[in-house]
């Protein structure tokens, strides 16, 4: 065990000790807010994982037994069920006796619901967690899928979406990006996808008037930073491939975490800057952490504190993705949202503004580009092929921003990992040549079953994907 711990670089001893260690009474606060040198929030949502699932050597075997992925599957596909109803089914809650989270391997989960990841899919977030601060009791702040649970995030409810309604109530909503308008401070939400994929989406009712321009793009996050543009609070969200919820591979999203951590660390910001990087919702993975019963909320997801002010170690006090809106409130004199919004935790028990700064980050994997793998277009996935039937898998170099790096051309080796027990051999090429920064290939598969792919190309760049055949 000791020698998984040291993957990455990780200061594993020194973190298992934090995470196992009683929290003192005096972090529960910070010494205060007022002079506090953060003046810039940037939360990085990412996707559908609990913290059991990728934090499995923290305490997900002290109940149940989990599996654990083995070198070909960066991610499980198929099989993870989401829905309010499902989990509400895989918690199993007992009268008196809260929830056991013990029917994850029940029907719609299955087995892949108890899968866990070792530390080698993605070393950028186990550095973050090592080198800065890993809360260990952050639950995703309302049972069922996404977009209730980033509405939440954002607004402090769900606006009715988990009350029998296929999505929330209309307008008049009232979002952080209302309050922060409101009060005269900036902000952005930088999406990894094209603006007009996101036209006519729940992503117009959550921007105030006259600030369409403020839904813009992940190149522009790095464009702001670059010049010094940074809003008071951003809000980043991945594009197709980089979001790490199934079927998409956990090492190319936590590549793009590595590239965004990087270039913070570069820029002016870090010492004015709280970055925290949160999961939306767990996804139908199971965590043996079941959630307090009197809030509603759902299952345990990884938070992962990065800021020169974060107390390294580990932070057991509740929260939920609310709880960064707790923080900018209270740091900025901000009222809160809603009623759930007011009784959160504000995590400034998680930062000592008097400590001396940590360093900026260096996460071992942010090549400059990233190796996309794409289906027909860059805005699909790679479909799941049938055993012996042809694939096309259309590779892109892509930016931080996830847009295409024309400039970047030359070979690309490739490496497959086949599923245990599979011997034939795959029709797989051993190298693709970027050219303009776009490669294709055609694969044939012999049997069912996981197979990664993981691509290195010129100058550095990496990427993986996850590949089900049926």
């Amino acid at each position: 065990m000791r020698a998984a711990l040291r993957m990455a670089g990780l200061p594993a001893v020194a973190l298992l000790a934090a995470m196992t260690a009683p929290v003192p009474a005096a972090v529960t606060r910070a010494t205060g807010a007022a002079g506090a040198p953060v003046r810039h929030v940037i939360e990085i949502m990412l996707e559908n994982h609990t913290f059991d699932n990728l934090f499995p050597w923290l305490g997900a075997t002290s109940r149940g037994h989990p599996v654990s992925a083995p070198p070909n599957e960066g991610d499980v596909q198929g099989g993870i069920v989401n829905s309010r109803a499902a989990e509400l089914r895989a918690m199993d809650f007992r009268p008196g006796r809260g929830y056991l989270m013990d029917r994850y391997t029940d029907p719609p989960f299955g087995i892949q619901a108890v899968t866990t990841f070792g530390q080698e899919f993605d070393p950028d977030l186990q550095y973050l967690a090592g080198a800065y601060e890993l809360a260990g009791r952050d639950f995703q702040p309302v049972v069922g899928p996404t977009g209730p649970n980033v509405l939440t995030a954002l607004t402090g409810t769900d606006h009715g979406w988990n009350a029998g309604r296929p999505g929330p109530h209309p307008e008049p909503w009232y979002s952080i990006f209302d309050e922060l308008t409101a009060h005269g401070r900036s902000w952005k939400i930088y999406y990894a996808l094209p603006r007009w994929v996101l036209r006519g989406t729940v992503w117009q009712q959550l921007i105030p008037p006259g600030h369409a321009r403020d839904l813009t793009t992940a190149s522009q996050f790095f464009t702001d930073l670059r010049r010094g543009h940074l809003p008071a609070f951003s809000f980043v969200r991945p594009g197709v491939g980089y979001s790490q919820e199934p079927r998409e591979d956990i090492g190319q999203g936590d590549a793009w975490l590595g590239q965004l951590m990087s270039a913070v660390a570069r820029s002016r910001y870090w010492r004015s800057t709280a970055i925290f990087v949160t999961y939306d919702e767990g996804g139908g993975f199971w965590d043996h952490v079941g959630p307090p019963r009197a809030r509603g909320y759902g299952t345990r997801v990884p938070l992962v504190i990065v800021s020169p002010w974060a107390r390294r170690g580990s932070y057991w006090h509740r929260s939920t993705s609310v709880s960064v809106l707790s923080f900018m409130q209270h740091l900025w004199n901000l009222p809160p949202l809603t009623r759930l919004n007011a009784t959160q935790n504000d995590l400034l028990g998680a930062f000592d503004f008097h400590q001396p700064a940590l360093p900026p980050p260096r996460p071992p994997v942010a090549p400059a580009d990233t190796i996309g793998f794409h289906g027909r277009s860059d805005l699909l996935e790679v479909k799941a092929p049938r055993a012996r039937h042809w694939l096309t898998i259309n590779l892109e170099a892509e930016t931080g921003g996830l847009t295409l790096d024309r400039a970047l051309s030359g070979q690309v080796h490739l490496t497959l990992t086949k599923p245990a027990g599979v011997t034939a051999q795959a029709s797989f090429p051993a190298s693709a040549v970027l050219a303009g920064g776009r490669a294709s290939l055609r694969v044939k598969f012999p049997a069912p079953g996981y197979y990664r792919i993981a691509a290195a190309g010129p100058d550095g760049s990496l990427g993986w994907t996850t590949v089900i055949v049926l």
